[in-house]
């Protein structure tokens, strides 16, 4: 056992209360990394409170224990609880509110390969395909209880962060750990369908506005649109509802490289992006102070999102394959 897990079990038998937190504007491995484990410390005869900055979200709504997510509060928890941040690659994303807090969280349980260790105890590992399959490892390894709710969540995280078992490296670990989730009770055809098939009709009419302003460049190698907050008011949409939504511009065979830019304030550009297999996009979310996963990463960027678009659009050039 290594000292981190060993330090994380530790704090899991020796404390009572805790916090669990993820990154702003959480998606699908980080709902699912959080209620999972709150409901394993349950299970353990934990109190236990799952908040987010972004509160819960109506995508994850059929996960059990969605509903009791709760928006960061201005003021931490009375109790001194311990706090447990998962699948966040930095203290910061964890949001404002809790930056208010002043205070470092007790254990940090991530799978980004830029994770610094920001907590007293850091759990870490970039090989793993997302934060979810770590805590059902980490549940299997201590022989922690692991509740039928508590392996749909973990299935969900699993699922989505790796693009329903698409991104590499796929290890066979991931799917062994998968496979001991649906034992544990995880139903995967509904939880895929409830993960993938789950639109409302104003976040289908948000995707069709998309689609309609994606742009092409560079011999339609590249795909990428803009978002303002007046699409989501046309739409009746939130933020939280373009999740993955560049998956569906890399339906197209000739684009290698895919992205969105977000104004989020007068000099501020929230950028996501992707890419397939045989191109590195890191280095390009590292070129504005961002970074994450060989083929999924984001940054915020200090620029106008009209020089934003264009500076990626020229960070990316020279990573395009040949289309010959």
């Amino acid at each position: 056992m290594s000292e981190s897990l060993r330090q994380l079990a530790e704090l899991f038998q020796e404390n009572n209360q805790f916090v669990i937190l993820s990154h702003v504007r959480p998606d699908g491995d980080a709902f699912g990394s959080s209620i999972g484990l709150a409901f394993i410390l349950k299970e353990m005869g934990k109190e236990v409170r799952v908040f987010n900055e972004d509160g819960p979200s109506d995508v994850y709504a059929y996960l059990a224990g969605s509903l009791s997510v709760e928006k960061t509060p201005v003021e931490p928890p009375v109790g001194s609880p311990k706090v447990i941040a998962v699948d966040c690659s930095t203290q910061e994303r964890l949001g404002e509110r809790f930056q208010g807090w002043g205070v470092r969280p007790d254990a940090n349980i991530d799978h980004h390969p830029d994770n610094p260790g920001y907590a007293a105890i850091n759990w870490i590992d970039p090989r793993a395909l997302a934060t979810a399959e770590i805590i059902a490892r980490t549940a299997r390894d201590l022989g922690l209880p692991l509740c039928a709710e508590a392996a749909a969540a973990l299935y969900v995280g699993i699922l989505t962060d790796t693009n329903s078992f698409s991104f590499r490296p796929l290890r066979p670990e991931t799917l062994e750990l998968a496979a001991s989730l649906i034992r544990s009770g995880a139903d995967p055809e509904i939880l895929s369908w409830r993960t993938f098939r789950n639109f409302s009709l104003n976040r289908f009419h948000l995707l069709r506005e998309i689609l309609n302003r994606t742009r092409f460049s560079a011999e339609n190698r590249i795909a990428f649109y803009r978002l303002d907050a007046d699409l989501y008011a046309k739409t009746g949409t939130t933020s939280l509802e373009v999740e993955n939504f560049l998956n569906y511009l890399q339906l197209v065979q000739t684009v290698q490289v895919a992205f969105m830019v977000e104004e989020i304030g007068p000099q501020l550009t929230r950028i996501s992006l992707r890419s397939i297999p045989l191109i590195d996009i890191r280095p390009v979310a590292a070129h504005f102070g961002g970074g994450g996963h060989r083929n999924a990463s984001g940054a915020r960027a200090s620029l106008p999102v009209a020089e934003a678009e264009r500076q990626l659009l020229e960070q990316i050039l020279p990573l395009l394959r040949s289309t010959s």
